[in-house]
């Protein structure tokens, strides 16, 4: 049995898949920014694990710095375990604009740069492993103006529109994953859900109390990684974007062929020599 990665599973629909997979038998590593929720995720998946099941310990790990990236790629690669399926899970939606450690601008580092640097340091294993690769988009990829003459936006910058080109590189990094890689690998909308993605926004905070009665909980938004973990065939990986298990549309750009080339060579230069020792 192989080994299914999470990013992104100290909370919200990373969480609810690694105890929904764990509960399925399924070997998962979960791995977050925050090291005691990671903990309470842990206590959950040994507790939904069938008797006998090894569950691994998680690894804390905060994406926007690309050191611990390739630190947790590092750690993945010399287990012993075959790497079945990464998911590129961990997202933030920051209600300012933020530059990281490595001078990236934070909802891009996140959502995008980690995800392209930890594929690439896995792509031999996922490779021999025959590996599948899922990333978390967002139907806010509609939303993108993705100009890679600017793709941190230096001007211009908005919480909307930051999130919304980075949900917009998750697809078009998926479709060069598939053409470029030969890899099977796709990505997926888990819905309006309940998370603490944006969590720092003063809005997100006055309307908290209210969110369960308009928002899919995390359980409900994690099924369709879920499915894609643990169920879903190898057609499923040659479709760009699913929504509530299904293949779905998409905008013209995110099927811009173009477009997924041109930000493949600028992700790579821009972080090649970045979080190295």
């Amino acid at each position: 049995m192989g080994l299914i990665v999470i990013t992104g599973a100290s909370a919200g629909i990373g969480a609810a898949a690694a105890v929904e997979l764990t509960r399925r038998g399924r070997r998962v590593l979960a791995t977050g920014r925050s090291s005691g929720k990671l903990r309470a995720v842990h206590r959950d998946m040994l507790a939904a694990a069938p008797r006998g099941l090894d569950v691994p310990v998680p690894i804390p790990a905060d994406l926007a710095e690309l050191r611990q990236v390739r630190e947790l790629a590092e750690r993945i690669i010399t287990g012993p375990d075959r790497l079945d399926v990464l998911v590129n899970n961990a997202g933030v939606q920051p209600s300012r604009r933020q530059v990281t450690a490595d001078g990236f601008e934070l909802c891009f580092a996140v959502n995008h740069l980690a995800p392209f640097v930890l594929t690439d340091s896995l792509a031999d294993r996922i490779r021999t492993d025959a590996g599948r690769v899922v990333i978390t988009a967002s139907s806010n990829h509609a939303a993108a103006r993705l100009d890679l003459a600017d793709p941190q936006l230096a001007s211009g910058w908005s919480p909307g529109l930051a999130y919304a080109n980075s949900k917009l590189a998750n697809i078009l990094f998926g479709n060069e994953l598939r053409r470029r890689m030969g890899f099977a690998a796709t990505t997926f909308h888990p819905g309006t859900v309940t998370t603490e993605l944006n969590r720092d926004s003063r809005f997100v905070r006055v309307v908290k109390p209210f969110e369960r009665f308009v928002m899919a909980s995390p359980a409900r938004g994690a099924a369709t990684l879920v499915w894609l973990a643990d169920g879903a065939g190898p057609d499923a990986f040659q479709v760009p974007y699913h929504y509530r298990c299904r293949p779905h549309p998409v905008s013209a750009a995110a099927s811009d062929e173009g477009l997924a080339a041109r930000l493949w060579e600028l992700s790579g230069e821009l972080v090649r020599g970045a979080g190295r020792p």
